[in-house]
């Protein structure tokens, strides 16, 4: 429901969505919204404060029985005001559920005493368990304490703590490097990238996932010199790294575009060839693998429903809210590429429906959530993508002589975190104008 709120931090009255009432079978969204921290998460559109709104949830997921009430201890409600509170909410799950669908547990719903275990039993219908949970809480101890030590120290918990880094805990370190990006800070990004350039050659599993990176570069290089991505090129990819299959799902998910029917008719054959030729143990492994991807396809498509889904449901209530601005501010982490292609594809649709209107309040959207980018970019990041966009040195050095603050050593180790990312992603030509720019700058200090 939409519910006006005032900042405590500045006083700005603002309208937030709050949900209460968390069933997932009924909006298979929410689960993640919940999952991810982002549900009921008002911050202020004008000064940025905000935080976790606390409010009574009731969490229901018919798939795996779980029906569960948690009441936020901090709002001080006496065991009437809880009852009533729950009861309602209790009685909505119950009357949204059509008669031949109402089970026994539904009637029994599951009090739960902390958020933490609230969270927990979610967790556990997506086969993480507890001991998985306490395992991420040390990860994250641990890339806490490597961020801010000195080399020694640096070292010994390295050896003393060689099981915690896995895969996981790599993409953790990566997660923060990009939120550390974004706040531009340059002094700790540059201390988490000699971080993870350590880690990924002595660790096994950095060495595992530099592996990843050689085999998903060359895939994208092939791809980029027969002039974009096919079947034919994902498969002979995974053909030649069959043998391990982290390799393969990280060609795959950087294939996915070709990763359709015409795939897998192609590996059929594959599969026929090596039958015909006697070599039945190949074929069994292929048949292995091919089933496995199907799998993988199967997830992605329905991974995909569910992000468009999310995203329908935040463009509406968007649309819908009277001060287009605020709405976008409010729900400006929602955003994501996934939301923009949905809303470039609603804009389409409604442009070949003769829906006038509509067309020109969805484009009010996309430049306001445009805009509202353009200004959480630090300025050193907005100066190095002015320049990439610009035709000639000329205009480059013209755009340097106006932000002559911004030249400093500080902004060359920005781009050359920049770089690292661009070079293992295969961009080459990218990669030659950074160089170019990088250069520049540097003869300006």
């Amino acid at each position: 429901m939409q519910t006006q709120i005032t900042c405590p931090n500045c006083g700005t009255p603002y309208v937030t969505e709050v949900y209460q009432l968390i069933d997932v079978g009924q909006q298979p969204a929410l689960k993640q919204l919940i999952l991810s921290g982002q549900l009921n998460l008002a911050v202020c559109p004008n000064c940025g404060a905000g935080g976790q709104l606390s409010t009574p949830l009731v969490y229901h997921d018919p798939d795996h029985e779980l029906f569960m009430t948690y009441v936020p201890p901090e709002m001080n409600l006496d065991s009437m005001q809880r009852e009533q509170v729950i009861g309602r909410l209790v009685r909505q799950a119950v009357d949204n559920t059509p008669q031949e669908k109402r089970r026994a547990y539904m009637f029994q719903p599951q009090p739960v005493l902390s958020l933490q275990t609230f969270m927990e039993n979610i967790l556990e219908t997506e086969g993480i368990t507890k001991e998985m949970i306490a395992r991420q809480r040390k990860q994250s101890e641990l890339l806490r304490k490597l961020a801010t030590a000195d080399k020694d120290v640096r070292d010994y918990l390295l050896k003393d703590n060689l099981n915690l880094i896995d895969e996981t805990f790599l993409a953790m370190l990566q997660g923060i490097m990009e939120q550390v990006s974004q706040m531009g800070d340059s002094d700790q990004l540059v201390k988490l990238s000699n971080l993870r350039a350590k880690l990924m050659t002595e660790t096994p599993a950095g060495r595992r996932m530099e592996q990843q990176q050689i085999a998903v570069h060359k895939f994208n290089q092939a791809a980029k010199k027969q002039g974009g991505l096919s079947a034919e090129l994902l498969l002979e990819h995974v053909l030649a790294n069959r043998d391990d299959d982290a390799v393969v799902d990280a060609i795959v998910n950087a294939g996915q575009g070709a990763l359709r029917y015409n795939f897998f008719s192609l590996f059929t054959e594959e599969i026929e060839k090596e039958e015909k030729a006697g070599h039945m143990a190949e074929a069994k492994k292929l048949s292995d693998l091919r089933a496995r991807l199907l799998k993988i396809y199967d997830q992605i498509q329905q991974q995909t429903r569910q992000v468009m889904t999310q995203a329908a449901e935040t463009l509406d209530a968007v649309l819908q809210a009277d001060d287009l601005e605020t709405a976008v501010r409010a729900n400006f982490e929602r955003f994501d590429d996934a939301f923009m292609y949905y809303l470039a594809s609603r804009i389409a649709q409604a442009d070949q429906q003769g829906q006038t209107d509509l067309v020109q309040r969805l484009q009010a959207v996309h430049s306001l959530i445009v805009q509202e980018a353009e200004g959480q970019v630090p300025p050193e990041i907005q100066l190095l993508n002015a320049m990439l966009e610009s035709e000639s040195d000329l205009e480059r050095a013209q755009i340097l002589d106006e932000h002559p603050e911004l030249v400093s050593e500080e902004i060359l180790e920005v781009l050359g975190v920049v770089q690292n990312q661009v070079v293992q992603s295969g961009q080459d030509e990218l990669n030659g104008r950074l160089e170019a720019i990088k250069a520049m700058i540097a003869a300006r200090l």
